[in-house]
């Protein structure tokens, strides 16, 4: 099955593009450092820090776990909500105590300072015009590197952890529903009102290598799908499985 994961509101997606930020920069970090991967390190973590930094951001997932809170102690006091209790109150204490530097600011850190400052050029940064960074690559050994790096991303962990916790609680509460296009390839598939989505999960066959454009409100999902080398036969219905998150 080919599976798609896409927000249904702003919200949502500002907090997935966070999480995407962090995965990609872990990833990087963990992935063997080869030359020139070192630079996209920076890269990602300027990245990172400029956007895990806002203090809108601590403010709004902060809200949403007092949120989710408040709808998980309304719940039967199941071990599974029980659990996912404590590590929603566990998440918010260590939130509380994040104190950052707003945006790319080092202080006293020229060697930090200098690389950001390179990587606004147009040619971004290049170990050529900055002897430091070549002294540092040279001198360091991959392993030193990885944990130079994972040093730097330490302070932010509380954030992404957060938003992590929260994403895959809306994630848990999806439940799949196998349904079909109409005879015009199109799809609507209607929302309770009362309730609020967030996040909506897809699952095509592989076979037909289909990808789903979507647009949503209030009320109803609204979808059809395409491909990326030929035309779609929409005579022909689609099956495929839907979720939409429900807290």
């Amino acid at each position: 099955m080919h599976k798609f994961e896409l927000p249904l509101n702003e919200r949502t997606r500002r907090l997935m593009s966070i999480e995407n930020i962090f995965i990609r920069l872990n990833n990087q970090i963990d992935s063997c450092l080869t030359d020139f991967s070192e630079i996209g390190c920076f890269e990602s973590y300027f990245n990172m820090r400029g956007t895990a930094s806002r203090a809108d951001i601590k403010i709004e997932i902060t809200q949403e776990l007092e949120k989710l809170l408040l709808k998980k102690k309304q719940l039967p006091k199941t071990k599974k909500n029980l659990n996912q209790i404590k590590i929603l109150i566990d998440s918010k204490k260590k939130l509380d105590k994040v104190d950052l530097p707003q945006g790319n600011f080092f202080s006293n850190d020229k060697f930090l300072q200098e690389i950001k400052t390179s990587s606004l050029s147009p040619t971004g940064i290049v170990s050529s015009d900055l002897p430091q960074l070549q002294l540092w690559l040279k001198q360091l050994s991959p392993k030193n590197k990885k944990q130079y790096f994972l040093s730097k991303i330490e302070p932010y962990m509380p954030i992404f952890q957060s938003i992590e916790i929260y994403l895959n609680t809306l994630r848990d509460s999806i439940r799949f529903e196998s349904i079909d296009t109409s005879d015009n390839g199109l799809v609507s598939y209607q929302l309770d009102g009362s309730s609020r989505h967030d996040l909506v999960q897809l699952q095509t066959p592989k076979k037909l290598n289909l990808y789903p454009n979507l647009t949503s409100n209030k009320y109803a999902i609204n979808l059809q799908f395409s491909a990326l080398t030929k035309n779609v036969n929409y005579a022909k219905k689609i099956k495929f499985k839907i979720g939409v998150s429900e807290l």
